[in-house]
């Protein structure tokens, strides 16, 4: 099984609420945040970033992470690195901010 899950707009927002001591994790670039905000309460670590993996050595591998991008793709990529990494409870979110607008999940 893997330590992961991919999780629609709605699951990953009601998931999100329901766990305790979970991290939100914005894995996008510094120009993607400037044009769309985080997600309230989310942490930024972006994937393209050389220190990515450097800051993962920092993370609490057994915290569930839920993971969002602006499409998903390096969400799911994010999850699959921190996954090898040793990481046990890992979510992302399918379609990224865009599928949470498209739902009408937010502005």
């Amino acid at each position: 099984m893997l330590p992961y899950r991919a999780l629609s707009a709605d699951l990953f927002l009601v998931e999100l609420a329901l766990t305790q001591d979970a991290v939100l994790l914005d894995v996008r670039t510094a120009k993607e945040l400037s044009d769309a905000p985080p997600l309230e309460g989310a942490e930024h670590l972006d994937y393209l970033d050389d220190d990515f993996d450097v800051a993962l050595d920092s993370m609490d591998v057994m915290r569930p992470y839920f993971i969002y991008d602006d499409g998903g793709r390096r969400a799911l990529l994010a999850v699959q690195k921190m996954a090898r990494a040793g990481f046990l409870q890992l979510a992302y979110l399918v379609g990224g901010q865009a599928a949470l607008k498209r739902e009408g999940l937010m502005d």
